[in-house]
């Protein structure tokens, strides 16, 4: 399929928060979406804690085959089911994730949450699922966090991952792979 690149920039997201001297939690996060169009349809989410083996994988029920982009339909659905998804709704979803992101943030003295994709689509799915997003929540694109030879170990580093472990498309191995390379370029 031929599908746009999108036309976003660092105006769709939120400022930092103050800052209160505690690092913040990085979560590496990947989405799978319909097809490239604003108002597609967020198929699946996958969340991974930077600097612990936390993970969330979330299939959402509702998602339709029919309205998906060719490409889609043929790399992206026949990896559904693997890595013990949980299917939920929509609403279910942004419930969990919401939980799910408390639950570390409480574990960790209430440090502030930084949401990490390698694409802007990413956090443009991830927002659309939240009416409104907690205060101490941020997102922020890899290029923009790391430094351009850090960034191009990261693209080897993901790279590798997929060569090794397959399932490129996998919103849970997306997003293995980035948290792989964020450290690897954090090594730099």
């Amino acid at each position: 399929d031929n599908m746009a690149r999108p036309d976003f920039d660092l105006l769709d997201l939120p400022p930092d928060p103050p800052s209160d001297g505690n690092a913040p939690i990085l979560i590496l996060y990947d989405c799978e979406f319909a097809d490239f169009s604003q108002n597609a349809e967020l198929l699946s989410i996958a969340l991974v804690a930077a600097d612990t083996d936390a993970q969330l994988y979330i299939e959402l029920s509702e998602a339709l085959r029919t309205t998906s982009s060719d490409f889609v339909r043929k790399t992206v659905f026949p990896l559904f089911g693997r890595h013990n998804p949980e299917v939920l709704t929509r609403a279910a979803a942004a419930a969990r994730i919401l939980n799910w992101l408390d639950s570390l943030r409480y574990s960790t003295g209430l440090r502030p949450v930084v949401m990490v994709a390698g694409s802007p689509w990413d956090w443009h799915f991830f927002n659309g699922l939240f009416p409104m997003l907690p205060a101490d929540l941020t997102a922020r694109l890899v290029w923009h966090l790391i430094e351009p030879v850090s960034l191009q170990q990261c693209n080897v580093t993901m790279e590798r991952y997929y060569v090794e472990h397959g399932e490129r498309h996998h919103a849970l191995v997306d997003a293995r792979a980035l948290k792989a390379g964020w450290l690897a370029a954090r090594l730099l």
